[in-house]
């Protein structure tokens, strides 16, 4: 008889996010091994849905009410009030907790971030029920670079509930060894690397079979494409600033380069875009529409927010697929950091995101070399690193 898994997440597909694809990718893998219920947030009427993220049979999903508003301002003033004292989703937790006597078969728990409020939800269940509890972080939660602007009262909040997510799970999953140094740094008491694995997000190869398509007949522009959105420090200025520095050398390139973004792009860079160098295409695009348009692509774009101590602690999901997808990288980020580590290691461009001249010469290799191709590594697959987890709860 199987284990059973009691997965703690507020995203869940068929909802289209970052998180929740991870979720898909990890869920489809797990149920080969294990049976597992699923507590998770009801959708909005207004979220992006994605249907061919369909489940597997064994997989049993248990909906709570998000408590957001239909309405979006309302739902948007909500969020900030509650963000101002606690995790934005923390009502999700307090309807959530009507369901815990359905998982009292559970043999593990496992909870996944972001959201944070999927540790605090998993943390009280495990409270109740005395079950082996893995936590899973994607981001760092209290030393997010990106949570400064946090008032008083939800920094004491977070690192309330982090403390004792810490303490209290068996095992501790985080993405990169810069995220688990944040937390050796933070929690010297507690003996977090005896209990902690590092498992990087993982692809799936057969999502790619039949698509790498499109040889090159050295004639069609070469298209650079981006996927993912650009928000708040992301930004596509340091590529639109090497690009320009591209036509302003070499003018006669203009009409062999296409740039195209597959995403959301906030209003603040839409004066941006308009004064590209060259035209940028974009548009919003399902996950599985966005593996092919991956494997149509000549160079795939990576571009993080620069960090303020030059070392980037991220692990962008989206890099993964590009890995899987077997296509020339320009990554655009921190020149120290696991992202860094993974493109130097299979041979692809990395540049910091202030270096305008050195991602010009990034943007003319590529051009020169469009018929390369990357064999996928296979360290990277969901059924490597998914199986790697499976591994570890079956000894809990």
């Amino acid at each position: 008889m199987k284990k059973k898994i009691l997965l703690v997440s507020y995203h869940m597909p068929p909802v289209l996010n970052a998180e929740s694809i991870l979720v898909w990718k990890t869920i489809r893998e797990l149920s080969l091994h294990y049976d597992i219920d699923v507590l998770t947030a009801r959708g909005q009427r207004r979220d992006r849905t994605d249907a061919q993220m369909s489940l597997p049979a064994n997989v049993h999903v248990v909906q709570s009410r998000a408590w957001k508003p239909w309405n979006a301002l309302a739902s948007k003033a909500l969020t900030k009030g509650v963000g101002y004292f606690a995790d934005e989703t923390y009502l999700w937790t307090m309807q959530a907790r009507a369901n815990f006597a359905l998982f009292r078969h559970c043999d593990v728990i496992y909870s996944r971030s972001q959201p944070a409020a999927s540790h605090i939800l998993a943390y009280q269940i495990r409270q109740k029920l005395r079950k082996p509890w893995v936590a899973q972080f994607s981001d760092p939660w209290t030393n997010n670079p990106y949570h400064q602007h946090h008032s008083p009262f939800r920094k004491a909040y977070d690192r309330l509930w982090e403390r004792r997510v810490i303490q209290h799970a068996d095992v501790l999953i985080f993405p990169t060894k810069e995220i688990l140094g944040m937390y050796t740094d933070t929690y010297k008491t507690n003996d977090i690397t005896r209990k902690s694995l590092l498992l990087p997000h993982h692809y799936v190869p057969e999502l790619f079979q039949a698509k790498r398509n499109k040889p090159a007949d050295g004639k069609s522009p070469v298209t650079f494409a981006y996927f993912g959105d650009f928000y708040g420090k992301r930004s596509p200025a340091p590529f639109l600033a090497g690009l320009r520095e591209v036509i302003a050398r070499q003018p006669h390139l203009a009409d062999g380069i296409q740039v195209r973004f597959f995403g959301n792009v906030e209003q603040k860079f839409t004066d941006m875009l308009a004064k590209s160098p060259l035209p940028v295409q974009q548009a919003k695009v399902s996950y599985f529409e966005s593996l092919q348009r991956m494997a149509e692509s000549d160079v795939l774009l990576l571009i993080d927010a620069p960090s303020a101590n030059g070392i980037n602690p991220f692990l962008a999901s989206k890099l993964i697929d590009y890995l899987g997808a077997g296509k020339p990288i320009l990554g655009i980020t921190d020149l120290i950091g696991t992202a860094s580590d993974i493109l130097r290691k299979y041979g692809h461009h990395v540049v910091s995101p202030h270096d305008q001249e050195g991602i010009a010469s990034a943007i003319l290799e590529c051009l020169s070399n469009r018929d390369a191709h990357f064999m996928p590594p296979v360290e990277f697959t969901t059924e490597a690193v998914i199986g790697r987890l499976a591994e570890k709860m079956a000894k809990l």
